[in-house]
């Protein structure tokens, strides 16, 4: 603790404790305007929503990361 009266450590727990939630909303509302965007169809834009929503951070990262795209027919 120094003069000014701030506990440093106290304040790292407050800043992790708040930047969490915030990390896990802005993530989920780039995943699902990012789902938005995709091509797939009804069913699985559903499951990867509840994805995104359900899962804290791991769901929207997971959804960046396999970037799914719908199968489309070979001809």
């Amino acid at each position: 603790m120094n003069a000014m009266g701030i506990n440093w450590a106290f304040f790292a727990i407050q800043t992790a404790m708040l930047g969490l939630p915030c990390l896990w909303f802005i993530l989920s509302l780039f995943g699902l305007f990012a789902l938005r965007r995709s091509h797939l169809t009804g069913t699985n834009q559903a499951l990867w929503a509840v994805l995104i929503a359900a899962v804290p951070v791991l769901g929207a990262l997971a959804f960046f990361i396999v970037k799914p795209v719908e199968n489309q027919p070979v001809s």
